[in-house]
């Protein structure tokens, strides 16, 4: 299966391996890359050894921060409460603006997760001036006195068990729906096989994730055929489709940014848990 790396993450539509992201940390116990980095978005992949801290209470004035977990789990503190939940492979947790949180891999194994900031909100920049050396002011902030939003405002969204999920018949689900940010996931296997609409181009950001399986990305007239571990962005007014590439089942997670009123025969959607 053939991928490649849009050399400028910042433009244009990127297909690129959760391996070939922008390196920004690499030691032992840490690892960062850069994956996309745009105005309505920035995603980052992460993997932290065990029993590693990856960052303190704080909050964001102006964009949501969310985590997708892949591989093992991360514990967070949310909201004026501090409530600490755990969220393990396949969960997904997003704070607002105004929810404090804190998070850290207390488990005993390494996580891998994306970071995912809708809109960007000066990350990209601040993440490169960790790499380089240079101090950079974002939209980060001390938790306030009141203790910001309470935990209730945090989206928290666990994985289905694969029985579950067929038992509900519904190969999309959403995960979340704020103003930055929509995430949904496909569970696609037969006979409803994963077949979006002609090329066809949104006002928003377009991004997936394929976690399983293999499907047919094409962007601006190009296709290629990407497996899992890729990621696939297209900016707004860029032509693309996808397409479930062979007979097995497919997992994509699905992100729009910002988060725009679905079109008519988009698919339907649970509520996020």
């Amino acid at each position: 299966m053939s991928t490649s790396l849009q050399p400028n993450l910042d433009a244009g539509g990127v297909i690129v391996p959760l391996t070939g992201g922008e390196p920004v940390l690499r030691n032992a116990q840490r690892e960062i890359s850069i994956l996309l980095a745009r105005e309505e978005i920035t995603i980052t992949h992460a993997r932290y050894s065990a029993g590693q801290r990856v960052a303190g209470p704080h909050i964001h004035h102006e964009h949501t921060d969310a985590f997708y977990v892949l591989e093992g789990e991360l514990t967070f503190q949310i909201g004026r409460e501090a409530n600490t939940i755990t969220v393990r492979a396949g969960g997904f947790l997003a704070a607002p603006p105004r929810v404090a949180h804190s998070f850290a891999n207390h488990s005993d194994r390494p996580a891998r997760w994306l970071t995912i900031h809708a809109h960007d909100g000066g990350f990209a920049a601040f993440m490169r001036g960790v790499r380089d050396g240079v101090k950079v002011q974002w939209d980060l902030a001390p938790v306030p006195a009141d203790g910001g939003l309470p935990a209730s405002a945090a989206t928290v969204s666990h994985d289905l068990a694969d029985n579950r999920r067929e038992a509900q018949n519904q190969p999309y689900r959403l995960r979340c729906a704020l103003p930055d940010l929509r995430i949904g996931d496909w569970d696609v296997r037969a006979p409803h096989p994963l077949d979006l609409p002609p090329p066809h181009q949104h006002t928003q950001t377009d991004t997936f994730l394929i976690l399983d399986g293999a499907a047919e990305a094409t962007l601006a007239g190009t296709t290629q055929t990407v497996g899992p571990g890729t990621l696939i962005s297209v900016p707004h007014a860029v032509q693309h489709t996808l397409h479930q590439h062979g007979p097995g089942p497919v997992r994509i997670l699905s992100l729009h940014t910002p988060n725009r009123p679905r079109s008519a025969g988009s698919p339907s959607c649970s509520s996020a848990e």
